[in-house]
């Protein structure tokens, strides 16, 4: 299932390049891999206020890059188990900028850590049917107070198909990964929208959410 969603991602890069924001983001994410995950509560999508997003019940604001336009998703897809919540993109793009945001909400198994995590979508990222080249798994930072993990990625060589970039940050919640997922067509776009990033606030407007899994805190990227 997983495979498929990841092989659905350079058909996501043709409808950018053709369409400046599309209504909903393809899935993905380490989802499959994991296993049933625990029965909860219907997530808030949250919503676009100015230029920020915010989430009620996760409890956290992210400020989308300036220029940019964005979209509360309010969508699910029930196969996958994923939440998608945003998407954004450059506002004048005129269908050429192939830099890219969204965030998804994968509620996850009971005691999935930040490693099983990982695990799942290099795994998944690193198959022979997978879409990407994984560059990148070991970076790790704080935005917002909490612990944050870096995988990155690069598009395969396809003929005809032009190459491109993903980057992965997630943080654990209870029951739920978050993950900001940023493509662009080069490394320093990358960088630039991570280190917007560092907009991220988390707060104590969220629905208190059932489960104990927290992300252990590990060494920072140097």
């Amino acid at each position: 299932m997983f495979v498929r969603r990841i092989s659905t991602i350079a058909l996501l890069c043709a409808l950018i390049l053709a369409v400046p924001l599309v209504s909903q983001p393809q899935a993905s994410g380490p989802r499959a891999e994991l296993g049933p995950q625990a029965t909860e509560a219907h997530p808030d999508y949250g919503a676009v206020e100015g230029k920020h997003y915010v989430n009620g019940y996760f409890g956290f604001s992210y400020a989308f890059p300036d220029g940019w336009k964005a979209n509360a998703v309010q969508s699910s897809n029930a196969a996958a188990s994923q939440y998608a919540l945003l998407t954004a993109n450059p506002e004048s793009s005129g269908g050429a900028d192939m830099r890219y945001i969204t965030i998804v909400a994968d509620p996850l198994p009971k005691n999935t850590t930040p490693k099983t995590f990982m695990d799942a979508a290099l795994k998944s990222f690193a198959s022979p049917e997978a879409g990407f080249e994984v560059l990148h798994a070991d970076k790790h930072y704080t935005f917002g107070g909490k612990q944050f993990y870096r995988l990155d990625m690069v598009s395969k060589v396809a003929p005809g198909a032009p190459v491109f970039y993903q980057t992965q940050v997630f943080v654990l919640m209870p029951s739920y990964a978050i993950t900001f997922s940023f493509m662009a067509a080069n490394p320093n776009d990358i960088e630039s929208m991570i280190h917007g990033m560092e907009s991220v606030s988390f707060g104590s407007a969220a629905t208190p959410m059932r489960g104990t899994t927290e992300a252990k805190s590990q060494p920072q990227a140097r």
